[in-house]
Order: structure tokens, then C-alpha cells, then sequence
């Protein structure tokens, strides 16, 4: 009997091992075929934030910033999968002109059994070839048209009042909610022509729901461990429930909105006309009406929302670049201030807008490709066909090669003194690959015009109405995982129409 027993010992041992060895091989250690030649982060690295409080920047000069800068490409293991991750211009430039070679691989072919990938889905971002083309007809000319910017100027206006009520009750406001709440706003209501409801409603599903998902979505072990959605946890089967709510309930929102609004379908230029009438004349299914839809709502609020609160923490440290800013913007005739086209003309504005989106880009970090066959990185990176890959934008955009010295200095002076010599600037180095806040090749961001009106319009506002400097409290803290942004971020803001009062 002792030897039955023995031998079970052995073989439970034996599967023991085996299954300890997989998970070395599988996860803890690169696969074989990974290239020998660059850096490998630890494979702990993306799991820090569960086990400590961090600052994304602190773990990037510990952890990132000397074999990135040094190589321009490390391994490194996020989303269930090692990846390679590139942050060299030259290579970066080859990814994005070799698209082919590289195309998109969003988590729906990543991890399909994921939350994530039911979250997100198959759309205009993540997809490519002719399905990729199919979308881009129906977005980009609602994406790239002029919008009715009497909206903008209408929200920015209800988020002053907002922030000085806050401000008047608390002593402080804490930006996040109140930025997200306002570009959510200016999304339905300037390119959906529907209405969240946002601005000054707490319980607003759309928000609401967002705030549920996100924790659920964005933790950190299923992020990096997603095949355990391949069972049914309780806290998962949660998440999955709130996905599916919440694009039925965006779905649903977008089309009560546009009913009868747009009678040229897809002859209009509005972006929520376009993606109705696609969805209702059979172009796309519902399912990929959901998932682009779903997609405008993530980049078209998120990305502007990170945007503003860098710009606002940008300005509240630099004072005299504040007030700088707003004396050219109070120097236009009164009805020129809230004209996209004017302040476009603003050259320190344009500037500063670009120097924070090269410092603080809204998506620092992404790896959402995959090598459609064996390919040489550069002259002697070989990466196998089946490779993940992406690129960290917060190292390129730093490269001092390009930038200079003070690469990771705040200074908008660097664009240029003109409007010409700023748009040469950003040309150049969006061509060069040196500034990827925009992505860039065939699959540069669509919303470049969006996001650069609403930035302009909404600075414009707040300068005009408001000042504003950081509240001594606030540490000073980036967020410890995802986008890259002021965590928490609290200012203490003036009336300027109550000083001239």
C-alpha cells in the first residue's frame, strides 16, 4: 500500500513541476523565439500597482527609462501575453509605414475570451484591412468636419459655474469627475447629437456605468491574466453583466438621439447621422455599431479629458504662462475669443497644447499589434511572425536626439514663435516618428481636428473665466496604472468676473 501511495506522491509531484515549469515558460520568462538582443522588463513590473501604491513616472525612471533609451525596444509582459515594446523612432517609423507587416491585433484577437475584448471589441481602432476601411468611411467624415462649436462654448461655460460652486463649497475641486463629466458632454451632444446628460447630474447612467466598469475592467491581475475570464468568478460574470449593459444603453442613447435629426444619412457629415444610417441601411451590423460607438465614446471623452487635466496642471505650475495665455486670448475682440479658427492663430497656445500632449501623451503606452510574418527591427531585432508588439509614447516623445537635452523639461517655446514654424515642427516630427501622441502613418488618430478644437475652445473659457493653481495639498502624484494622468488632480480656482465686480 505504501508503495501505491509512493508512487501517487511521484506522479502529483510530477504534475506539480510540469505545471510550475508551464507557468515559468508560459508567463514568468519571454518565449524562446523572442529576440536575445534587447532588455527584458521583470515580469512583475506591470503587476506593482496591485501590491503598492505608485506613480506610473516613478516606475518609468526605476524600471524603464535606462533600457528603453538605450536599446529602443524591451520585452515585457501585459495583457496576457509578452510583447515587444519599442520606443526608438526609427523603429517605431517602421511599424507604422510597414502596416502591413504590422497591422493592428486589438484585444478581440489578443484575449477574445476577455472582458476587455468584449468591452471593447472590433471597431475602426482596432481592426484592419477591408474591415478597417469599411469603418474609416463612416467615421472619418464626422470625425473631420467642422462641429457646431456653440455647443463646446455652452458646456465650458456650465463647468465654470460648476467648478466655482464646487470651489465656493469644498475650498478645492478635484478634476477628474468634473473633466469627464464635461467632455462626455461635448461628445454626445457636438458629434453624437444625443445627450448624456453629464454636466451637473450625478447619477447619470452613462457615467455612472463608466465608473462601475473601469475597476472591474482595468484591474491589473485580469489585465495581465486574462484567460481566467474563461471561468465563471462571480466579480467577472458582474463585469460582463455591466459591459453588456452599458453599450446596449449607449447603443440605444446614440439612436433615440438622431431620429429624423439628419435626413441625408450617410450624405451628412455628422458623425452620429453617419453611424446610425450605416447601422440602419445593413453597412455594419449591430454589433459593430455597438463596438464603434463604444469606441467614439472611450477616445472621443477620454483622450480630451486627460488632455485638459494636463494642460491645467501644466498652467497651474507655470503662473506666468497662465496669464501670459490669457492675456492673448482677452486681447481678440470679445466675439473672436470662442472661435476655434481664431484662437487656432494663437501661437503660444497651439504650442502649449502640443508640449503637453509630448510630455503627457493621453495614451502613453500601447501594444495592440502583431507581426503578420518574420520581420527585421532595424538591422538586428529579429522578430518572429506571431510577435506582439506596440510602442511607449512617453519615451519616444522624449527622445533627446530630436528634442534636445531638456527633452523632459515643460517648454512650450521649443514649437516655434509662429503659427508656420509650429505646424512645420509637428510635421516634421510626427513624420520622423519623435511625436506620437497622434499615433501616426495610415493609422494616425481620425480626431486630430476634435481634439484639438475642443482643447482650444475649453482653454480659451477657463482662461478667460477663471485662474487657477494647484491646491498645496495635492502630492503631486501620477496614476499608478492605464492612461497617464494627474492622479487626482486638485486645484483651487478665482473668479474673474467676480474680481472685475
Amino acid at each position: 500500500m505504501s508503495y501505491v501511495y509512493g508512487a501517487i506522491a511521484i506522479v502529483w509531484l510530477a504534475l506539480l513541476s510540469w505545471g510550475i515549469y508551464k507557468l515559468v515558460v508560459g508567463y514568468i520568462l519571454p518565449p524562446s523565439h523572442f529576440p536575445k538582443n534587447i532588455p527584458t522588463i521583470p515580469f512583475y513590473f506591470t503587476l506593482i500597482p496591485l501590491f503598492k501604491d505608485v506613480d506610473q513616472e516613478a516606475l518609468w525612471h526605476k524600471y524603464m527609462k535606462k533600457p528603453l533609451t538605450e536599446y529602443g525596444a524591451v520585452k515585457i509582459y501585459f495583457g496576457g501575453a509578452w510583447n515587444v515594446l519599442v520606443t526608438r523612432p526609427a523603429f517605431i517609423n517602421q511599424v507604422f509605414k510597414q502596416d502591413d507587416i504590422f497591422p493592428k491585433a486589438g484585444n478581440h484577437v489578443k484575449n477574445p475570451q476577455s472582458i476587455l475584448a468584449l468591452y471593447t471589441g472590433e471597431n475602426v481602432i482596432s481592426t484592419i484591412n477591408d474591415q478597417w476601411r469599411t469603418f474609416a468611411s463612416i467615421v472619418k467624415p464626422g470625425l473631420q468636419a467642422d462641429v457646431d462649436t456653440s455647443i463646446i462654448v455652452k458646456n465650458a461655460q456650465k463647468l465654470v459655474d460648476l467648478l466655482l460652486e464646487e470651489q465656493k463649497q469644498k475650498g478645492s475641486v478635484v478634476m477628474p469627475k468634473p473633466l469627464q463629466d464635461y467632455t462626455l458632454a461635448n461628445l454626445s451632444e457636438a458629434l453624437l447629437g444625443a445627450s448624456f446628460n453629464t454636466l451637473g447630474n450625478t447619477n447619470a447612467p452613462m457615467s455612472t456605468l463608466q465608473s462601475a466598469i473601469k475597476p472591474k475592467i482595468f484591474n491589473p491581475f485580469y489585465l495581465n491574466f486574462p484567460f481566467l475570464d474563461h471561468f465563471k468568478i462571480p466579480s467577472r460574470e458582474q463585469a460582463r453583466r455591466l459591459v453588456i449593459e452599458f453599450k446596449a444603453k449607449l447603443s440605444d442613447i446614440v439612436l433615440s438621439g438622431h431620429q429624423h435629426k439628419h435626413p441625408e444619412g450617410m450624405d451628412s457629415n455628422h458623425l452620429g447621422c453617419r453611424l446610425v444610417t450605416a447601422y440602419e441601411t445593413g453597412i455594419i451590423n449591430r454589433y459593430h455599431f455597438q463596438q464603434n460607438c463604444l469606441s467614439m465614446f472611450l477616445a472621443g471623452h477620454e483622450n480630451p479629458q486627460i488632455l485638459l487635466l494636463s494642460m491645467m496642471r501644466m498652467l497651474a505650475e507655470h503662473q506666468d504662462l497662465q496669464k501670459q495665455l490669457r492675456e492673448q486670448i482677452l486681447a481678440l475682440p470679445e466675439e473672436d475669443r470662442m472661435n476655434p479658427h481664431v484662437l487656432a492663430e494663437i501661437p503660444l497656445l497651439t504650442a502649449t497644447i502640443y508640449e503637453t500632449l509630448r510630455l503627457y501623451p493621453p495614451i502613453s503606452q500601447l501594444l495592440n499589434r502583431r507581426t503578420e510574418q518574420d520581420v527585421m527591427l532595424g538591422e538586428n531585432i529579429l522578430l518572429k511572425k506571431g510577435t506582439y508588439l506596440g510602442y511607449n509614447g512617453y519615451t519616444t516623445n522624449r527622445d533627446t536626439e530630436f528634442w534636445g537635452a531638456d527633452s523632459h523639461e515643460f517648454r512650450p517655446s521649443r514649437w516655434g514663435s509662429n503659427s508656420e514654424d509650429i505646424q512645420m515642427l509637428f510635421r516634421k516630427a510626427s513624420s520622423k516618428s519623435t511625436f506620437i501622441s497622434f499615433h501616426g502613418g495610415r493609422r494616425t488618430c481620425l480626431g486630430i481636428k476634435f481634439a484639438m478644437m475642443g482643447a482650444r475652445v475649453s482653454m480659451a473659457m477657463f482662461l478667460t473665466k477663471l485662474e487657477w493653481k494647484l491646491d498645496p495639498s495635492w502630492p503631486r502624484r501620477m496614476t499608478p496604472a492605464g492612461p497617464l494622468m494627474p492622479r487626482m488632480l486638485k486645484l483651487q480656482f478665482t473668479s474673474l468676473e467676480s474680481e472685475k465686480a
